[in-house]
């Protein structure tokens, strides 16, 4: 069954539904997404995104932009080791990323086409890591559909069982799919409003659930 999403979006407050049913509300969002762009990993992270998203617009393949998103995604601390990357960078696991990014930029709409990319992250490997290293890459590059997945995000979202395999990550990417068409027109209105660094809407949605599972801890008393 599916999370249902609502948002209620004005100057200072955004209220949405968690795929576990509670009520996530975001008082003053510009303000939040100011404080991250202040964080030096997380603005370079913020124009690698960017980069990547103009060098797709310019024909540039997934083969020539996943290797940057792999030393990229550490801006953000991804627990990947140099030796994991290595090997994604290598076949077979680098045809895998190639197939998976493929599957992500399908429409998305039915259970059914979220199979695949189950599937194709479950080759990636068996690390305990491996949902939220996989996640800190695939944000730079379909960040339409995937948002950072480190565990305080993952149970933010699905509560304190929040698990760390590839049905987590479908879960959480489908519900992240589903709130980012749902309210195109008011994330796309907060993310043209954002002056330090350019953010498409889907960014602002998953750079706040950043901010409201755990990178709040950075700005005691800003909040």
């Amino acid at each position: 069954m599916r999370a249902s999403t609502h948002v209620a979006y004005d100057r200072f407050v955004m209220i949405l539904t968690t795929p576990a049913g509670t009520e996530w509300h975001v008082l003053d969002p510009s303000k939040r997404l100011s404080l991250r762009a202040g964080l030096p990993g997380a603005f370079v992270y913020d124009m690698a995104a960017h980069s990547l998203r103009n060098a797709k617009a310019r024909g540039a393949p997934a083969l020539e932009r996943i290797p940057l998103a792999f030393a990229s995604s550490w801006l953000v601390n991804s627990p990947a080791s140099s030796k994991v990357l290595r090997r994604w960078a290598l076949p077979p696991q680098f045809d895998v990323w190639i197939a998976l990014i493929g599957s992500l930029e399908g429409p998305l709409s039915s259970p059914g086409e979220w199979a695949p990319v189950k599937a194709l992250i479950g080759r990636l490997g068996d690390e305990p890591f491996l949902i939220e290293a996989v996640s800190k890459v695939l944000a730079l590059l379909v960040p339409q559909v995937v948002p950072l997945m480190p565990e305080p995000a993952r149970k933010f979202l699905l509560g304190d069982s929040a698990g760390s395999d590839p049905d987590t990550f479908v879960r959480i990417a489908d519900w992240f799919v589903q709130a980012v068409r749902a309210n195109a027109a008011e994330l796309d209105e907060s993310a043209a409003s954002h002056e330090e660094v350019t953010l498409e809407g889907a960014q602002v949605l998953d750079r706040l659930l950043w901010f409201d599972s755990e990178g709040h801890r950075h700005f005691p008393g800003k909040v």
